[in-house]
């Protein structure tokens, strides 16, 4: 004979104060998971929309692929459009970490300032005007993560503000996003001016846009034979996935934290389960006299533990949502959104489940091989 369905659901109001306990622990679970997944899989996509097979990099080749740190001459990107047949756009831009102030304070913060031409925003397809215009001279235009880089309140970065940057004012007059890519915690300005202001005669690098294949291998061959120029051509396929490779330390860090959560999670969900299947073993045990299975018993304890971890995982979720949305983790000159997607969300509750399972598994299998004679007169 098996318990009636509603048996668990009465049981929960048994013990409202051991209920709210175990469903408060199922919803601090919940929202500590989706919080890590969400950061391992913000920074798994941080380069899934900047690599582009028909991109390339021209960095100097004593740069060690380093965008900061490489120089290349000016005026290089249109040398390489004149020489290289099949170079839809060249981009000729200077990336440089500095010191990013608000008008009348002193307060520094860090920021990633990139000057660009008119062929940057061919060139880097990702990129979507969200508000204002692009930027001319005296003006920059900042990405959606940029308050989340540098620690500048968002509202001081509102069109019409100004930024000081290398000592001159500049308006901000536009909003951007670029979704899975870096760009989206930068300042992005005109080449020529901030070349000016940060007093320096070269670029940091030419992104290239080319027709297909054969315009690679014959800019791989321009870059081989022009050995003045020191140049070297990296695909930006090639680039980010190294930049990926570089992170993956990190990544791995969350899904180790992820797994420790869960395994404290299971631990504690085990030592919770027998102590109350201990409070309640002669009742389980008269159940079991008056001709119910032990398998259903034992069902219904596994009911019991589903519910409240589904109604707990519910609650955190949805903080968890609340709290993340928007978020963003700054790391050294750039940043990445948490994302507290479907797959997230969908993760961190399976994972809720699954605990609440295997938790209450062992106190489910005492219930069952326990004779009822001894569960009768346990104490």
């Amino acid at each position: 004979m098996g318990l009636p369905f509603d048996h668990s659901i009465r049981n929960l109001g048994r013990r409202p104060t051991r209920t709210l306990l175990a469903g408060v622990s199922s919803a601090m679970v919940a929202a500590l998971l989706v919080a890590t997944v969400a950061f391992a899989r913000g920074l798994e996509g941080t380069f899934s929309g900047a690599a582009d097979p028909r991109t390339a990099l021209l960095l100097s080749s004593v740069s060690d692929r380093d965008v900061v740190r490489s120089t290349a001459q000016a005026g290089l990107g249109a040398l390489v459009q004149a020489s290289v047949p099949g170079i839809l756009a060249a981009s000729d831009e200077i990336h440089m970490g500095t010191s990013v102030q608000l008008p009348g304070q002193d307060t520094a913060y860090s920021g990633f300032v990139r000057g660009v031409t008119d062929a940057a925003y061919e060139v880097h397809r990702a990129l979507t005007l969200t508000a204002g215009h692009l930027p001319g001279p005296g003006e920059v235009m900042v990405g959606r993560l940029v308050a989340g880089q540098s620690g500048i309140a968002p509202g001081a970065l509102a069109i019409g503000r100004s930024l000081v940057i290398e000592g001159a004012a500049l308006t901000i007059v536009g909003h951007f996003s670029a979704p899975g890519t870096t760009l989206e915690a930068e300042i992005w300005t005109p080449l020529e001016p901030l070349r000016g202001l940060s007093r320096r005669d070269d670029s940091s690098c030419v992104f290239v846009l080319m027709e297909g294949e054969r315009t690679a291998k014959l800019l791989k061959l321009f870059c081989d034979r022009r050995l003045d120029l020191e140049l070297e051509m990296v695909s930006s396929e090639r680039y980010y996935a190294e930049l990926a490779d570089y992170m993956r330390p990190i990544r791995s860090m969350a899904w180790a934290l992820s797994l420790l959560i869960g395994l404290a999670a299971l631990l504690g969900g085990v030592t919770t389960s027998i102590a109350s299947v201990q409070d309640r073993i002669r009742e389980l045990a008269a159940l079991r006299a008056l001709g119910f299975s032990s398998w259903s018993i034992a069902r219904s304890l596994l009911v019991e533990a589903i519910l409240i971890a589904a109604a707990g995982a519910l609650v955190g979720l949805a903080l968890g949502r609340i709290v993340l949305s928007g978020a963003s983790v700054s790391l050294a000159m750039s940043a990445f959104e948490l994302r507290a997607d479907a797959t997230a969300v969908l993760t961190a509750f399976a994972a809720v489940l699954l605990i609440a399972l295997l938790g209450v598994l062992p106190a489910a299998l005492r219930v069952v091989r326990l004779p009822i004679a001894t569960a009768l007169v346990e104490d």
